[in-house]
């Protein structure tokens, strides 16, 4: 049901609201273009986040007091946006935002606009609460979700809701039953982002500056050292990187038919991670988020100074297929990050690399559901007040159109400008081969950590658009024309340069 909104146009707000001060209630969204850093303290303080990877078309989203709407300052400051009456949320259920996740030509005659996105977004909804249960066979057990459908959708429970809509996005409100399966209800072209249960109340704020200047002194003092890419040339091997993701996707004997993060197979692969960079030298945990998700595998490796900062290398694990089909190979979304990672920890191994400072490998699970796990994980550290130097999201490395040059896209928007320069400049120096450009595509595991106000940033297989015709698809599978694992080998060396020249290290003799 499509929710009522009171609109906010600069000088007219406050004579609507002083007029209609009944619209003003608890718990309203205010859904605006503005970003936090340009609006007053009680709106900061209630901030739930930045949406959407293109500057132009963000959206800003706050749940105000309605004490702070109608104060002359606050409105004074607006000049566009919606307040929107926030839905009660039963045990589970969750706020997500949809938005466009970036995909261009060849591909971009096949994207909706919101009107017609809503529709179709409602209709499988609809089209799941009267289907039966999947198949019990436990040949299809792999690639089935673990919840039946009549647990995951009822017409007895609550129905997905509309609650804000922009030219651009949606907001839903998504009940429990259906928090685990958002991704298969929506069109290839979408993707979800949960917003979180409390107030981001450091997340608004940039780095703090100590963090900023310490990565651009790092990047001011660059110089090639021969050892380290050395380490790079040796220890990243194309052969390695793609057993695993061949492995992860099914196309080696593994038999995982989908990495959805409500399947058998999910777990199988987090176990196998697990052991893979355990292997390494780190020591891993399966941390759980939610309840049924997967959980995120997260490994630490030993720091030589005992250190209380750290690096984060990430990628997600769990994958995405077509409506109505069971496989969901992710190959390029993200068996490539994934594979990626793997490659660079046996890199690690075979170096025999040891990090001077806390040095984390994260395979993050729930990231096509909105984020979950690594969410989860991000606020957990900033409840623990760690200290992260850097953070980088590995999210779709290995396709590029055909022709093209090997690319290594960097983040448009949502990221620290700081810890997106370093690795441009590290690309230059070890990876010169790769053309080094932006994209707005949108949203990966990254952004959690933006949120909470750590130094973070992206690398992505492409500058501009993404063009993968399998992009959100059963048939994202490594073996096709333009899947290309050298990228995958020159983005590796890149991200691998910036953990061991942010953390420091030095080599077993």
């Amino acid at each position: 049901m499509r929710r009522a909104l009171l609109p906010v146009f600069s000088a007219a707000v406050a004579s609507a609201i002083a007029v209609q001060r009944d619209l003003v209630i608890e718990d309203s969204l205010l859904i605006t273009s503005h970003p936090p850093a340009q609006l007053a303290d009680c709106l900061r303080s209630s901030y739930f986040g930045t949406y959407g990877g293109s500057a132009a078309t963000q959206d800003h989203i706050f749940l105000p007091p309605p004490a702070c709407l109608l104060a002359e300052d606050t409105l004074s400051e607006l000049t566009s946006g919606s307040l929107v009456p926030l839905p009660e949320l039963e045990d589970g259920a969750r706020l997500v935002w949809v938005g466009p996740a970036g995909v261009g030509a060849p591909h971009a005659q096949g994207v909706m606009d919101v009107d017609q996105s809503w529709d179709f977004i409602s209709s499988r909804a609809e089209m799941l609460a009267s289907a039966s249960s999947p198949s019990e066979d436990p040949a299809d057990r792999q690639g089935q979700l673990v919840l039946s459908a009549g647990q995951l959708a009822h017409p007895s429970t609550p129905m997905l809701q509309l609650v804000h809509q922009s030219p651009s996005s949606l907001l839903l409100h998504v009940p429990a039953n259906l928090v685990p399966i958002l991704d298969t209800l929506l069109p290839p072209h979408l993707v979800p982002v949960a917003l979180p249960l409390q107030p981001l109340a450091a997340g608004w704020d940039p780095v703090p500056d100590h963090l900023v200047k310490h990565l651009a002194d790092i990047t001011a003092n660059l110089s090639f050292s021969p050892a380290l890419d050395k380490i790079l040339s040796e220890g990243i091997v194309m052969d390695d990187i793609r057993r695993n993701v061949r492995w992860l996707t099914g196309e080696a004997p593994s038999g995982i038919v989908s990495r959805h993060s409500f399947t058998e197979g999910a777990l199988k692969a987090a176990h196998w991670i697990k052991d893979k960079v355990e292997a390494t030298g780190a020591t891993c945990h399966l941390h759980p988020f939610l309840a049924g998700f997967a959980p995120d595998v997260i490994c630490h490796y030993p720091s030589l100074l005992n250190s209380t900062e750290h690096i984060i290398l990430s990628a997600h694990y769990d994958s995405r297929g077509s409506f109505g089909l069971v496989r969901a190979p992710g190959g390029d979304d993200d068996g490539s990050g994934s594979g990626h990672l793997l490659g660079v920890a046996e890199a690690v191994k075979s170096q025999g690399v040891q990090f001077e400072k806390a040095v984390t490998f994260a395979f993050f699970a729930g990231e096509e559901q909105g984020l979950y796990g690594s969410h989860y994980y991000a606020e957990h550290l900033h409840k623990q007040n760690t200290t992260i130097l850097l953070q980088i999201q590995a999210d779709m490395l290995a396709y590029h159109a055909p022709g093209e040059p090997l690319q290594l896209g960097l983040p448009e928007s949502i990221h620290t400008p700081e810890a997106t320069y370093l690795l441009s400049n590290l690309s230059q120096m070890y990876s010169p081969e790769l053309v080094v450009g932006r994209t707005a595509a949108c949203c990966s595991d990254h952004q959690s950590f933006v949120s909470y106000g750590f130094p973070a940033t992206q690398v992505f297989e492409r500058n501009g658009p993404i063009v993968d015709p399998m992009y959100h698809n059963s048939g994202d599978t490594s073996q096709r024309e333009n899947y290309d694992f050298s990228q995958i080998v020159s983005i590796a060396k890149v991200t691998m340069a910036a953990v061991l020249t942010v953390a420091g290290y030095q080599v077993k003799a």
